[in-house]
């Protein structure tokens, strides 16, 4: 078996030019992306908390992405510097390098904990078990943690919910339903996504706030088809607007593989897959179920309520393409509801 000798692997040891795989270190020009995920108790004094993240380098100055967004630019017909600023941001995420084989050290209040190495589209997943001790003073009033990976000169932030057992928790989409995308109209759709600044559905965060305030426990989710490279945008617009903290679960793409046709695969089947988790993972809460007419929402909420009848408090589906009643066959009519946007609800 071939062998690398003692002497070449301490050179390259000193010249910090170790393969990720035998390093996994995060290299400096490397940045690392935490997901808010929900955590859910395993008994009357443990947390499972689990972790979700990205590793990759932005490669500000590669060639290709400079190409790419060049024929984003004249397929959009940008003009001003505010939609290029805007295209280049929203493009950035999709053309990275993912980092495979990395790792990284997080801390939560004072203990550390070493995450897997990453995957190939850079994505890493770990589970930790925290008992409710550790988590009295680093736990806010709405239940949100802070962590932070572990790094000598940089700080890259992380949030997870703690998710009581019993209580409300509101599962949403986002595109057409939060946020104003256009989905049906294919051209207006992509403006919206690359070069546009996002908007709310009026009265949605105002809804959104009422039932934080009203329901005991309210947590928030949103499970959306856009991909988690979209993530930071969103996350800021949700921020800047005033929408509470609430966990994402996005699709998981990879430019460079057939993963990429996830963004057109069937809806219904990949929203099931994000939504009975959460059903399972908290028997003992009821959800709001939250989206709209433009895709397969109707649908899925109705498969879901005939799944887990106990558990749907109710379905709310914003009506963009004038959706007749017959689409939410199968669930009790006062357990459902169309909207224009939230001052109807």
């Amino acid at each position: 078996m071939w062998m690398v000798p003692w002497f070449v692997l301490s050179s390259l040891f000193a010249l910090k030019k170790v393969p990720n795989y035998w390093t996994g270190k995060i290299a400096s020009d490397e940045r690392v992306i935490f997901f808010p995920t929900a955590a859910s108790k395993t008994n009357t004094s443990h947390w499972q908390v689990p972790i979700h993240g990205w590793i990759f380098e932005p490669e500000i100055e590669s060639r290709k992405r400079k190409a790419f967004i060049k024929v984003l630019g004249k397929v959009f017909k940008v003009k001003d510097k505010e939609e290029k600023k805007l295209l280049n941001q929203r493009v950035m995420p999709f053309t990275v390098d993912n980092k495979s084989m990395k790792y990284v050290n997080i801390k939560i209040g004072n203990t550390v904990h070493r995450m897997p190495r990453s995957l190939k589209d850079g994505h890493f997943f770990g589970n930790i078990t925290l008992h409710e001790n550790q988590l009295l003073n680093i736990t806010s009033k709405d239940g949100i943690v802070n962590f932070q990976a572990v790094d000598k000169d940089r700080i890259f932030q992380g949030v997870f919910h703690l998710v009581p057992p019993k209580g409300i928790s509101i599962i949403s989409d986002i595109d057409d339903t939060v946020k104003i995308t256009n989905y049906l109209d294919k051209k207006e759709f992509y403006k919206n996504i690359f070069i546009r600044e996002f908007k709310a559905v009026p009265g949605m965060v105002q809804y959104f706030l009422e039932c934080k305030t009203q329901y005991e426990n309210c947590c928030f989710h949103y499970v959306s088809a856009s991909p988690y490279q979209l993530f930071e945008a969103l996350d800021n617009f949700f921020r800047q607007t005033g929408f509470p903290s609430a966990t994402f679960h996005l699709k998981k793409i990879r430019i460079k593989d057939k993963t990429l046709l996830q963004l057109l695969a069937d809806p219904r089947d990949y929203k099931m897959r994000q939504i009975e988790p959460l059903l399972k993972t908290f028997p003992n809460r009821t959800f709001i179920l939250i989206g709209d007419s433009g895709e397969m929402d109707p649908e899925v909420y109705t498969e879901i309520f005939q799944k887990y009848p106990e558990q749907i408090e109710k379905i709310l589906i914003r009506n963009v393409n004038n959706a007749t009643a017959s689409r939410m066959n199968g669930v009790h009519s006062e357990k459902w509801q169309y909207f224009c946007d939230g001052t109807d609800l």
